[in-house]
């Protein structure tokens, strides 16, 4: 009807409805802010590289597992531990932990460092870099530090830097060794019958040493030139690798 109880039924009705619409338009931002945060975690466990999100205050929220792996942790993804908590638990990571504070004190933008931890596993390089979150604030934190752990690359590159130089070295080397055994031979070979027994005995025993020596450096060139091959592939066959 018209009536007073008609307009309050409607009125009641009305709001019952925009009710429902907005319950239905928060389950769906939740239900869209679940899966945006499920993806998320999805791509930070598969990321080979550290990532760690912090507050402004400093305070780490985020550690994927890659992270935790390469520094060594055992503090789960959600920790909520500030940086000087964390060097309090994890004394060898107090250069990185500086570094990022350095970045912090400066307000600087994006950054990118080279810290070098010493734990337990020996020298660990790491390439870092950071920069402010859009819409800070959130829960997510309002930066973002990613690293990447390339001790392995540099020594991979220092290997390959030595292998050169053994090559050149072997190179260098051997190049006058055979002149030199092939001039010792032929003074041999042409005075000593024709010299008195004592200066052929010294001949004897000098040219022998110089033999004997080129041998030896000889021998020192195959290990450099060993050492600059690559690796020999050896191949094994799959029914090999069942049995």
């Amino acid at each position: 009807g018209r009536d007073e109880l008609g307009f309050l039924v409607r009125s009641f009705n009305e709001m019952t409805r925009r009710l429902a619409r907005a319950h239905d338009a928060a389950s769906e931002s939740q239900r869209q802010a679940e899966e945006q945060r499920a993806y998320l975690e999805a791509v930070l466990a598969c990321l080979s590289s550290g990532v760690l999100t912090l507050d402004d205050e400093a305070t780490l929220h985020t550690v994927n597992s890659a992270a935790e792996q390469i520094l060594g942790l055992e503090i789960g993804p959600s920790p909520d531990l500030s940086l000087a908590e964390l060097q309090a638990r994890y004394p060898q990571l107090e250069p990185l932990v500086e570094t990022i504070t350095k970045q912090f004190d400066h307000k600087h933008g994006t950054w990118q460092a080279e810290v070098v931890l010493f734990g337990p596993n020996g020298r660990q390089v790491l390439i870092c870099r950071g920069s402010p979150l859009q819409g800070g604030g959130n829960a997510q934190g309002e930066h973002v530090i990613v690293f990447d752990d390339v001790t392995t690359l540099i020594q991979a590159q220092r290997d390959a830097a030595w292998g050169e130089v053994a090559r050149r070295l072997a190179h260098e080397i051997q190049n006058p060794l055979t002149p030199i055994q092939l001039s010792a031979e032929r003074l041999r070979h042409k005075y000593l019958n024709t010299m008195p027994s004592e200066d052929a005995e010294v001949l004897d025993r000098s040219t022998h040493t110089i033999v004997q020596q080129v041998e030896s450096m000889k021998e020192m060139v195959k290990a450099f030139s060993d050492y600059a091959r690559p690796p020999k592939l050896q191949p094994v066959s799959y029914t090999h690798l069942r049995a």
